[in-house]
């Protein structure tokens, strides 16, 4: 059997990296991890303040967004819109509460919101949690902890 953990990155519909390389310096310099990526660019099809670019990488996130989201919609189309922008909330916020129901049923789409959010009270400004919802900061399906935990035999800077 093959394992493939891929990642994939479309920045402005101008540029799209596929590959197994996360973005650090760890998967990047070329000497440590065996990773692989390729970049996808169009330089006479780049974007302007006015708009972006609308060829193979606008068509190929067009294509991904339908996926994640069970049906294409003429919002995607203008990801930078606030129509866009709340119709693909909507979505991953019902995903979500799908997700933490009691009972498991089968999802038409694949978009969920980050399993943890940034904090916003007074003095607790950008400290990480698990997002509200979950019991015990646990994913309802696995009961893995949202934000993880530390590896108390090797030091965290062998770990990531």
């Amino acid at each position: 059997p093959v394992y493939v953990h891929s990642k994939m990155m479309i920045v402005d519909d101008e540029v799209a990296c596929i590959g197994s390389a996360n973005i650090n310096q760890r998967s990047l310099d070329g000497c440590r991890d065996s990773e692989i990526m390729t970049t996808y660019w169009h330089e006479d099809h780049l974007a302007t303040d006015e708009s972006i670019p609308h060829h193979d990488i606008h068509g190929y996130r067009l294509h991904i967004w339908a996926s994640l989201a069970g049906f294409m919609d003429n919002s995607f189309r203008k990801p930078n819109d606030r129509e866009c922008v709340k119709l693909m909330n909507s979505i991953a916020q019902r995903n979500w509460e799908i997700y933490l129901a009691e009972e498991s049923v089968d999802m038409t789409s694949h978009l969920l919101p980050s399993p943890f959010e940034f904090m916003v009270e007074a003095g607790k400004e950008g400290e990480l949690r698990p997002r509200r919802g979950l019991y015990k900061g646990r994913f309802p399906d696995t009961h893995g902890s949202v934000l993880g935990a530390r590896w108390k035999i090797l030091p965290e800077m062998l770990t990531t």
